[in-house]
């Protein structure tokens, strides 16, 4: 065989051998591709189920806690003025209410185990948004951060100054609470004078309602972001 055919031979060959592999890499490219792909839609599927289950958490908390708010100021506004009982009978019928807002406080835990389980198992990897998971660090870091901060804020005001007040100087808003006998025009009687004849209970208090208020402002922002994270997972997955 001449030399020229040699050649000709053994480079249709070299040819054929890159083209094999450059089609065999083309193909695993578009399956790795295909499964990213596959993963990701799994990944912003399960996110876009937990915001809804966010949002709904949220809307639950930021009502629960205006009204808070709203039961407190029924007690510490008419200073000097006549109580309304009407106003607490509107937002609610239970002396055990009145009691859990002066005494305890309410908790912050939006469900949030499906992007944990995302982050932990490496499967954010799969998003190739830089929009979104930006918003999911500013959503469960960030601004739940600073929503959590303020509930310890309160946390710690009615552990260290509330509670001592009401146990060893106003003990009946405990201990009426349970009393059968004493109605609840009554018993809000009992908190109504506690509260306005103590100036350190209700500038307490005055503070109390402060921190409430910041609370529902950074849960409202969050609540923001919450709903731009949904819209842009929707648009993504709606492609």
């Amino acid at each position: 065989m001449k030399k020229k055919d040699w050649f000709i031979k053994y480079s249709l060959e070299f040819i054929v051998i890159v083209l094999g592999i450059s089609v065999s890499f083309w193909i695993n490219q578009v399956s790795i591709n295909k499964q990213n792909n596959n993963e990701r839609i799994k990944v912003l599927t399960s996110l876009q189920k937990e915001v809804k289950e966010i949002k709904d958490y949220c809307t639950e908390r930021k009502t629960t806690w205006q009204g808070d708010i709203a039961l407190i100021n029924a007690f510490i506004t008419p200073i000097n003025q006549q109580f309304n009982f009407e106003t607490v009978t509107d937002l609610t019928k239970s002396k055990s209410r009145i009691q859990f807002n002066l005494i305890y406080y309410r908790v912050f835990e939006p469900p949030t185990e499906r992007y944990h389980s995302i982050v932990n198992s490496g499967a954010l990897k799969y998003i190739n948004s830089e929009k979104i998971t930006e918003m999911l660090s500013r959503i469960h870091s960030t601004y739940s951060s600073y929503v959590q901060t303020t509930i310890e804020y309160e946390k710690k005001l009615k552990e260290d100054i509330i509670i001592p007040i009401i146990s060893k100087k106003h003990p009946d808003i405990i201990i009426k609470k349970t009393d059968n006998t004493i109605s609840m025009k009554k018993y809000c009687d009992i908190v109504y004078n506690s509260i306005q004849n103590d100036k350190e209970l209700i500038s307490t208090l005055i503070l109390l309602e402060e921190y409430q208020k910041h609370k529902i402002d950074w849960l409202s922002m969050y609540i923001v972001l919450i709903e731009d994270l949904e819209n842009e997972i929707n648009e993504i997955l709606s492609k």
